[in-house]
């Protein structure tokens, strides 16, 4: 196949995905899962033949770099707390008490429980617009591979291409939310979370920079096609990750000031993971929970997530790797402006241990070509090990006009580049209080 044509294949395979992977087949499967994985060093390895190993681990070191950062970004995305200010404080002289008012965080929980058989009913929505992988621009994300085969005509010259082109991917997640928490006793609730996601991923594939080099005759030949560009779509939606939650008052429950609580948290591989939709792992998560009861009430989680093998760390083959997890901690305050209004402050944190990520290289041109004829390097990227910690500054409020409604609004704002990153995320929600 000619160097010329390779480009366009590349990329009319890479758009409609093309290609069969050992678990997942990329050539009858519409899975969002096969659109940005299936990268042009894949296609052009499937293109030409290649079959070295160094191409069939570059394939799958990006290919897990990409698909594990959104894999364990979907396991870390906040969710409203599922409690409200229904405690009565003691205070000296006062035989009823004193009510505490405070309505509590948003985006994490508290020590606070329901109330014996008290339920907690709400629904939210939140916008994810994810901009960034690791600090490297979605919307220009360069893709680079090299790969030698002997020519088709004489098999004692080898050729060697050279290739780079870049993704323009937009990653939209709709999330809706329901919470249902139950009180089995004074100090004991159970909560189960049931997300809906809808997912859009646009691709826009351009800028073909493509270079032979021919050992025989030791020249280059340009066989670029910079004015190309090759778009794909795609959307899924349906249920995500659910999970259940077990929450044990161990302090505060006697109207004291301070309140702990420790809780635990199961989470089902409910979601389709191919289609982003879920992590395609199980999860363990471990937390305790702290409170200061006052006008402004500080509060503070920490715990720690476990997360069991997930098919997108590689899709090229069964389960066999494990969804990064790691420490996750939440500290801030909320303050009430007056009985009915609550505002709340937050900065949240996510650990990601050992977890494959991108790191922009230039991909060497060897020999070094001819001034004028090719770059000496093309614009890519490479896959590696690091563990990264995520940070969010949250800021919102809660509403409570009536005995059973609540109204809450919040922003959730990243602090740092790392990982998947998304623009600032609004979210909107109602609860209901029987």
């Amino acid at each position: 196949m000619k160097a010329r044509n390779l480009a366009i294949f590349i990329s009319l395979v890479c758009g409609s995905t093309a290609y069969s992977f050992a678990q997942v087949n990329c050539l009858v499967s519409n899975k969002l899962v096969c659109e940005v994985p299936t990268t042009s060093t894949t296609v052009a390895a499937a293109a030409i033949g290649a079959q070295n190993a160094q191409s069939n681990a570059t394939i799958q070191s990006l290919s897990a770099a990409v698909n594990s950062s959104i894999g364990t970004q979907l396991t870390q995305l906040p969710v409203p707390s599922a409690s409200v200010g229904t405690v009565s404080l003691q205070a000296s002289g006062n035989p009823f008490g004193v009510p505490f008012d405070n309505m509590g965080p948003i985006l994490t929980d508290r020590p606070d429980t329901v109330g014996k058989h008290r339920l907690f009913v709400g629904f939210s929505y939140q916008h994810f617009n994810f901009n960034a992988i690791n600090g490297i621009n979605l919307d220009a994300l360069p893709v680079g591979y090299s790969i030698s085969q002997p020519s088709q005509a004489d098999p004692t010259d080898t050729q060697t291409i050279f290739g780079s082109e870049v993704g323009d991917v937009t990653f939209y997640l709709d999330q809706y939310v329901g919470v249902l928490t139950y009180g089995l006793t004074r100090t004991t609730d159970v909560t189960v979370v049931v997300p809906a996601n809808n997912v859009t991923l646009n691709v826009t594939t351009s800028n073909f920079q493509t270079y032979l080099y021919d050992s025989k005759s030791g020249q280059y030949s340009n066989e670029s096609q910079p004015n190309k560009s090759i778009p794909t779509s795609g959307s899924a939606s349906g249920i995500g990750d659910v999970t259940v939650r077990v929450k044990q008052m161990l302090m505060g429950q006697e109207g004291r000031r301070p309140a702990v609580s420790v809780d635990g948290d199961i989470r089902f591989p409910s979601g389709d993971a191919l289609n982003y939709l879920g992590s395609g792992a199980w999860g363990f998560n471990l937390s305790g929970l702290f409170e200061y009861r006052w006008k402004v009430s500080p509060h503070a989680k920490i715990g720690y997530q476990w997360n069991s093998d997930s098919q997108l760390v590689n899709i090229f083959q069964a389960p066999n790797a494990q969804l990064p997890g790691g420490v996750q901690y939440a500290a801030g305050a909320d303050y009430r402006v007056f009985r009915q209004l609550t505002l709340a402050a937050d900065v949240l944190g996510s650990q990601f241990v050992n977890s494959k990520v991108l790191q922009p290289e230039a991909l060497t041109l060897a020999p070094a070509p001819p001034t004028g004829i090719a770059p000496t390097s093309l614009p890519s990227v490479v896959a590696q090990t690091n563990t990264y910690t995520t940070a969010n500054f949250s800021v919102g409020a809660k509403y409570h006009p009536t005995r059973h409604f609540l109204f809450y609004g919040n922003v959730l704002i990243p602090i740092n580049n790392v990982g998947l990153r998304s623009d600032p995320v609004p979210l909107a929600g109602i609860a209901f209080i029987p």
